[in-house]
Parts: structure tokens; C-alpha cells; sequence
């Protein structure tokens, strides 16, 4: 804080004060030493008027004393009295020793009093001089006209002194100020010292936490890919376990729903075939959901891949309607559906958003002991709403602030009958697809969950009351089309599953890319590079326009992953009648004989009935071990042979090497039958991947695509934005 005026002030008439006591002694020491050796100038050398001379030496050496005791208690008094005796001494000498010159004198002592005195007491004293000199050249007889000089020269040496100290007053002033802020940058900078030694100190005790924080850090990575790598080890053993029963069920109860003459022609019981229906149905519904086992594990990015389509919601509504129908008659209640015929044709994933109603339903038959269910659908301005609603019990305030937490159960008399899991899990799906979800309760009125599907920019226009009737012809598309060229359709699905905000398309020869580039002009091409060889297909004979990109790339699949293994085709377990018709559509010629590998024996039961299902007039041969298999191989020489992988002793490894190295058995054809699927199988893809276009990129274009594939390769956490799923591969890194 700086000085203010008056303090300023004081402290400048201090300094001076004590200027002047320094400037006095000074003076007194140098004005009796000079009247000393005046007058023992005097005696020596004009020796006259000694006796004056003394007595002016006593009066200035008097006054000096009686100053310098003055000086420490009454400075004013001790500097009237010295200037008093100095102004007698003067007067003396002028009046003792008849001159001209004496006078001048009074000048010297007017600057004596500027230096140890205020301004007004110097002036006092020129005034006093100026006045005496005229009446003290005439007391000596020397015309008036000699005073004249020693006057003004009084007067002048006072209006200098006064100039002079006021020059001074303002220097010191300037220079105390000066002083304070030094003195305060002074105790600023070291208080700023101090807080740099704090801040010093603080941050060595940051370092060494933050070495420390960085070895947990350590520790916890090692640990977290353990972790992950048992998970990901669990995940596929469970994936295995939970494949092969689900295998069964889907097949057996597909073989009865839809092909009971596979049965020798004895029909299914009427009441029986809705049951076998339903369980087809979840079957099913489990097996979609078992093929997401293993994205699980993979999950780094916090959401699940969406396999998004064309999808008529009401559709699925009925289908999930139809799956807990025999469980919500079994309680005694009703189950009713309010749907409008207008419903808009919707991009979602049909699997995640019919869980989400089968959660819904299964909560609502759990809560309601008599009366109904009812499920209804709204079109909205912007999106399409679907409500659960139930007669049930309701649920209290408290419990239902915590509807959506995980492993937390609504009612604690349900407690064995769920994990916790159903609301939470289904909230998060339907999020992913940008909807949101709500729930309304009151006790003994029943419950309402409710969620919305955004409805797509202009899509409101294209209404399709009845998918499975009629395919839509959209002239709208909200997600760029992107033209998929493969020879394997599964590869589809794989992409939609781990590409988001795409809508795909397949074309299996040129033929059907020729076909589709004319009905909808695509954003851009993919094309599988074994595709490319076989179809010796370019660009010009499909008709792709030149602005159309076109990547060329090695695309998985487990066609191709059959043959790399010594197979015509692969199929990944549970496998449909549909998927094992398809692979052997494949072959060269129909099979006569087929023989079945796998050492499990209801297994091997279901393929024969699926095979004699496709292929009536054909042989099935049986074989419960890769041993036994070989031995039938030789022996009976079918023309294509189901092969299981994962056996004890010989596994299907082995056997296709045997088959290799037997040029007897060389060609026999096989196909894969496996619950390892090509996340499992499949090795690092090797081949060139090729951007293009016949049009040429501009220079931004070309930047842009340098830095995706930089990120890509370079660093792991920039591979996929946010809102998309992790990639196959392992943690990232």
C-alpha cells in the first residue's frame, strides 16, 4: 500500500530534520574551524583589532556550543541561536573592521539557513541581513551605494536557496516514494518467493503421489488385462456350453414346427404344436441373443453393436406379444394389443428392441395377478411410442425411483424370479437407438413402462402397415447406402453389426450389383477382393458411376474360412435347416451320401433329421467320433461330410489334415460344422485394402481419409468414434 499525501509529507519534514541535525554539525565544525584561523590570521598578520576579532570568534564559538546542546531537545532553538551568533559575529566584524566586503557575508549565512531551516525562517533571515547592510555601511561612513550590492546579492542568494530546497524537497519526496515501492516490490517479491517454495514443495509431493498413482496405475493395467483375458476365455467357454444345448432345441423344435413329415409322417398333436411353436420361437430368440455373448467381452466403447434394418414394428410387437402369450394365459390374464395400421417403416435392431417388450411383458405377467396386459403403440410427431401397461399391484414411490439401477428388484416378494438386470438392460437398448424410457406407478393401479423410437427425417411420409406382406420401395433413405459385393451373405449381418449409421446391401453376382446401381444409386461400394477375382468384375461392367467410391478389401467370411480350413463350407452352431440346405446348395452335384461327425449324439440325431428333411432319397451315415469318422471315410466314400471340430481324441483339425494327405480321400468334400464361430477362427486378414474412385479425390478429401487410416493403425482409442462398437481384436491398448 502506498504512502498518501500527508503521510508523504511527514515523512519528508522527518528526513529533512534529520538532513538538517547532520548539515549543523557539519557547519559548526567548519564555521568555528574558519573563524579560527581568521583570527590567527589576523594576528598574525594585521594586528589590529584583535580584540574584535576574539570577540566575534567567541560569539560564533558560543552560539556553536550553545547550538550543538540545543540541538538533540530544540531544534529550532539551536538553529536560531547559531544563525543569531553568526549574524552578530558578522555584524561585529563589519562594524570592528570598516568594509565594503564584510557584508557579502550575510549571503552565505542566508544559504546556511536555507540548508538546516524552513523556507520561511530562511526568508526572515535575507530580509534581517538585506535590511542590516545599508544601516551598517552608513555606521562605518562608506556611501549608501556600497549596500546596494551586498543587498540584492542576500535577496538573490534567498530566492536561490528557496528554489534550491524546494528542488530538494521534491527529490527526497520522489526519492522516499521511490523507497516505499521498493521496499514493497521488496516484500512482494519475497512473499511471491515464499509461495513458489510452497508451490515447489507442493508439487515434489504431487510427483512423487503421481508416481505413485503411476505404478497402481501399472498394477491395475496388468491386472485389467488378466482380467480381460479371462473374461474373454469365460465368455467362450460359456459361449461353447450355451451353443450346443441351444443347437438342440432350436433344431429339434424347428424340425417339429415346420417339418413333421421328417417324423414318418405322424403328426404333432394339435395341442401340442402351439407350445412347440412358442419354444421354437424363443429358441430362436435365444439363439440371436447367445450369437452377442462374445461382443461382450469385446465391449471397450460402452454400447452394444446394433445390427439395425428395415424393420415393421408392429411385426415385432406380435411376434413378442406371441412369445409370452401361453405364459400370461397360464396366470389367468389377458393380453391386448392397440396398434395403429400406420406405422411408419423404422431402422432398428430387431432382436434388441423385441428383448426390451419381452422384458417389459415379463415384468408386467410377474406384477399382475388378475386382469390384463396391454400393449400399445402411438405415432408421434417425431417418433413412434410403445406402452406396457399392466393391472397389477403398481409399485411404491421409493422403489420406483430406482426402476432402471441394475440388480436392484422392485418388489422383494419377486426377488428369485429375475436378476435385476430386465429394465436397466432394456433402457440402455433403447437409448442406443436414441429413444428414451420411462415408468409410471401408483400402488394398486397397476404400472406403465413406455419407450419411443425415433422416427427418421421424411420417413413419416413412407407408411407400411404389413411388412410381411409386401416389400416398401423407399425413395427416402436416412443412412447413406453402402453396396456390399460378397459371395456370403452372413458377411452382411457382420457388418451391420459392428458398422453403425450405414444401411448395407449384398449383391452375390454382377448381375444383382448391375441391378441394384440402377434402382438406387449407392454412396459407396464394397467389394470383397476374392469377390472381385472370381467375378472378374470392374467397375464399368456393374455400371458404377464415376463419383461412386469403391474399397476393395479381404471381408471375412466363413465360406472362405471352410475353405482356409480344407472345407467347402462352414456353418457356426446353432444351425438352422435353412443355413445347412444353402451350404449344400453349394456343392457341385446333390449328395447321395452324407455322413455325420460329432461326438455328441443328440447332435448328430438332429443333422441327420434336418438332412433327410432336405434331402429325402439321401443316405445318412453316423459317425460319434473324428476316429470312427475316418474309418467310415474310408470305407464308405460319401460325397460330403458334417464335421464337428471340437472332439476328444481326433478333432476336426486333425481329421481335414488326414483328409489332405490321403490323395484317396483328397476329394472329399466337407463341410464345418462348429460352435466356434469366425470371431474364434479367424486369423489376421491379409490382402491390399484400396480406396477409389473413377473421378479422382480432391486434396481435402484425400487428407481426411490419410488421417482416418493413420488413426486406425496408430492408435487404438481412435479407431471408432463414441457411438460405435469396439472392433474385433483384443483390449485396447
Amino acid at each position: 500500500m502506498g504512502l498518501t499525501v500527508d503521510a508523504r509529507e511527514t515523512e519528508v519534514v522527518r528526513s529533512l530534520l534529520q538532513l538538517s541535525r547532520e548539515s549543523l554539525q557539519t557547519s559548526i565544525a567548519v564555521i568555528t574551524s574558519g573563524a579560527w584561523l581568521w583570527v590567527a590570521g589576523i594576528m598574525l598578520f594585521a594586528q589590529q583589532h584583535t580584540v574584535h576579532a576574539w570577540l566575534a570568534f567567541f560569539v560564533i564559538l558560543g552560539a556553536a556550543w550553545t547550538s550543538y546542546l540545543l540541538s538533540e531537545r530544540h531544534w529550532p532553538w539551536a538553529i536560531a541561536v547559531f544563525i543569531g551568533g553568526l549574524v552578530g559575529a558578522i555584524t561585529l566584524v563589519t562594524l570592528t573592521f570598516p568594509s565594503a566586503t564584510a557584508p557579502y557575508l550575510y549571503a552565505g549565512v542566508v544559504f546556511l539557513t536555507a540548508t538546516l531551516a524552513n523556507p520561511p525562517a530562511m526568508l526572515g533571515t535575507a530580509i534581517l541581513c538585506a535590511g542590516l547592510t545599508p544601516i551598517l555601511v552608513g555606521q562605518t561612513g562608506l556611501p549608501l551605494s556600497d549596500a546596494l550590492l551586498p543587498s540584492l546579492l542576500t535577496l538573490t542568494a534567498a530566492a536561490a536557496a528557496w528554489l534550491s530546497s524546494q528542488r530538494l524537497y521534491t527529490a527526497l519526496a520522489w526519492a522516499l516514494t521511490m523507497t516505499r515501492e521498493a521496499q514493497k516490490n521488496a516484500e512482494e517479491a519475497q512473499r511471491h518467493r515464499g509461495e513458489v517454495q510452497r508451490v515447489l514443495k507442493s508439487l515434489d509431493e504431487a510427483y512423487v503421489r503421481l508416481e505413485r498413482a503411476h505404478e497402481a496405475l501399472m498394477y491395475a493395467r496388468e491386472a485389467a488385462e488378466k482380467a480381460y483375458r479371462f473374461k474373454a476365455e469365460f465368455v467362450a467357454n460359456v459361449s461353447h456350453e450355451l451353443r450346443t444345448p441351444l443347437n438342440l432345441i432350436v433344431g429339434f423344435s424347428e424340425m417339429m414346427a415346420t417339418s413333421p413329415e421328417s417324423y414318418g409322417g405322424i403328426p404333432l398333436p394339435s395341442q401340442y404344436r402351439g407350445d412347440v411353436t412358442a419354444i421354437y420361437h424363443n429358441a430362436r430368440h435365444l439363439s440371436e441373443l447367445i450369437n452377442d455373448v462374445l461382443d461382450l467381452s469385446r465391449i471397450e466403447a460402452g454400447r452394444m453393436p446394433l445390427a439395425k434394418e428395415a424393420a415393421d414394428l408392429g411385426e415385432v410387437i406380435h411376434e413378442a406379444a406371441e412369445m409370452v402369450r401361453g405364459l400370461v394365459q397360464a396366470r389367468g390374464l389377458r393380453l391386448e394389443l392397440d396398434l395403429p395400421s400406420n406405422l411408419p417403416l423404422l431402422r432398428f435392431d430387431r432382436t434388441r428392441i423385441r428383448q426390451v417388450l419381452l422384458n417389459l411383458l415379463t415384468n408386467a405377467t410377474r406384477f399382475t395377478d388378475a386382469g390384463w396386459i396391454r400393449i400399445r403403440c402411438r405415432l408421434r410427431e417425431t417418433n413412434v411410442e410403445i406402452t406396457v401397461q399392466d393391472s397389477g399391484r403398481g409399485i411404491a414411490p421409493e422403489s420406483l425411483a430406482q426402476a432402471f439401477e441394475t440388480f436392484v428388484q422392485l418388489d422383494e416378494s419377486q426377488a428369485r424370479e429375475g436378476s435385476g438386470l430386465g429394465l436397466a438392460v432394456s433402457k440402455k437398448f433403447v437409448e442406443l437407438h436414441g429413444g428414451k424410457m420411462w415408468i409410471e406407478s401408483e400402488i394398486g393401479s397397476g404400472t406403465t413402462v413406455g419407450f419411443t423410437l425415433p422416427i427418421p427425417q421424411g420417413e413419416k411420409e413412407v407408411m407400411v402397415s404389413k411388412l410381411r406382406t409386401s416389400t416398401p420401395v423407399r425413395d427416402y433413405r436416412e443412412e447413406p447406402l453402402v453396396l456390399v459385393l460378397h459371395d456370403d451373405p452372413r458377411a452382411l449381418s457382420f457388418l451391420r453389426r459392428y458398422l453403425d449409421g450405414y444401411e448395407f446391401v449384398l449383391a452375390e453376382t454382377v448381375d444383382q450389383a448391375r441391378a441394384t446401381v440402377q434402382e438406387n444409386l449407392p454412396a459407396a461400394v464394397i467389394m470383397d477382393a476374392a469377390w472381385a477375382a472370381r467375378e472378374e468384375a470392374t467397375p464399368s461392367r456393374w455400371g458404377l458411376p464415376p463419383q461412386v467410391p469403391l474399397i476393395t478389401c479381404p471381408l471375412p467370411s466363413l465360406h472362405r474360412l471352410g475353405l482356409l480350413l480344407g472345407a467347402q463350407d462352414y456353418l457356426a452352431k446353432p444351425v438352422t435347416r435353412e443355413d445347412l440346405a444353402h451350404a449344400l446348395s453349394r456343392l457341385p452335384d446333390p449328395p447321395r451320401t452324407m455322413l455325420i461327425v460329432d461326438d455328441d449324439p443328440h447332435v448328430v440325431r438332429l443333422l441327420a433329421r434336418m438332412l433327410k428333411a432336405i434331402h429325402r432319397s439321401a443316405r445318412v451315415l453316423k459317425a460319434f467320433g473324428g476316429k470312427e469318422g475316418l474309418e467310415i471315410v474310408r470305407s464308405q466314400r460319401p460325397d460330403v461330410v458334417l464335421l464337428d471340430l471340437l472332439m476328444p481324441e481326433i478333432n476336426g483339425y486333425a481329421f481335414l489334415e488326414e483328409l489332405a494327405h490321403d490323395k484317396a480321400l483328397a476329394s472329399t468334400r466337407v463341410i464345418v460344422v462348429s460352435v466356434r464361430g469366425i470371431e474364434q477362427e479367424a486369423a489376421p486378414i491379409t490382402g491390399e485394402l484400396r480406396l477409389g474412385r473413377e473421378g479422382g479425390f480432391s486434396l481435402t478429401e484425400m487428407l481426411q481419409m490419410l488421417q482416418a487410416m493413420l488413426a486406425a493403425v496408430t492408435r487404438p482409442s481412435a479407431r471408432v468414434p463414441s457411438s460405435a462398437a469396439m472392433p474385433l481384436g483384443g483390449p485396447p491398448g
